[in-house]
């Protein structure tokens, strides 16, 4: 799968979190889409490398499988966790495929997991969880700055912004802020220990300056915060 080619932030627009899915076995075709889908990702450090991401034959509200990858409860192994977990996610709904983040679903070695399978449309199912899904909205920007946008910053920003914002996290919470330091540079910073949080939100920060100039450039600064520049 060649990731220059996606329009991620359609993607992030789009992009909600599967609770249904079709009764769907895995084809063999199934399987070389989301091994593209793994290896579309980056690491976020330069030196990095993918975490080893595998499928788990085994049913989360009916999907076709759990994607998981082990890794240690360290800053560094969570903020990359979601960081490429939220990458091979786009990725995937760029081929159709639904997914959700799962806190609860945790295989072995895996802070968490992500459920994939092909989204059911109709159905008691797919009622019951959009009822319970409804009223937990996100916040709009404005709540989730640190600092006022300057008037004449660049569009950019705010596209980079409000595809951060847009990043899933339990019952919505956007465990995050915002700092807008320059035209081509944001830092976001999450509360309390919320680092695989952070790294899904810092994916879609950087996927939408990637896509918007060619280049993303992610440095760790502190506990728990991470700058996007461009």
């Amino acid at each position: 799968m060649d990731s220059s080619r996606m329009n991620y932030i359609s993607l992030i627009r789009e992009r909600h979190s599967t609770r249904a899915y079709e009764p769907h076995a895995l084809t063999e075709r199934d399987r070389e889409e989301v091994a593209g889908a793994i290896a579309s990702a980056v690491p976020l450090r330069s030196s990095g490398h993918l975490l080893h991401w595998a499928l788990a034959e085994r049913s989360v509200m009916g999907c076709s499988t759990l994607l998981y990858a082990q890794c240690d409860p360290s800053e560094e192994q969570l903020l990359e966790y979601g960081y490429q977990g939220e990458q091979i996610v786009l990725a995937l709904l760029a081929n159709g495929w639904g997914t959700c983040w799962y806190a609860s679903v945790r295989l072995p070695g895996s802070p968490c997991s992500i459920a994939v399978g092909r989204p059911s449309r109709e159905g008691p199912r797919a009622a019951i969880t959009a009822m319970m899904a409804r009223g937990y909205t996100r916040r709009p920007l404005e709540k989730l700055l640190t600092n006022p946008v300057p008037e004449d910053c660049s569009p950019i920003v705010l596209t980079v912004l409000n595809s951060a914002r847009l990043a899933p996290s339990a019952v919505n919470r956007q465990p995050w802020t915002f700092q807008v330091v320059s035209d081509n540079e944001v830092v976001i910073s999450t509360e309390g220990d919320r680092f695989l949080d952070l790294g899904i939100c810092a994916a879609h920060a950087m996927v939408t300056a990637r896509q918007l100039t060619g280049k993303a450039t992610i440095r760790w600064l502190s506990r728990g915060r991470l700058s996007v520049s461009w």
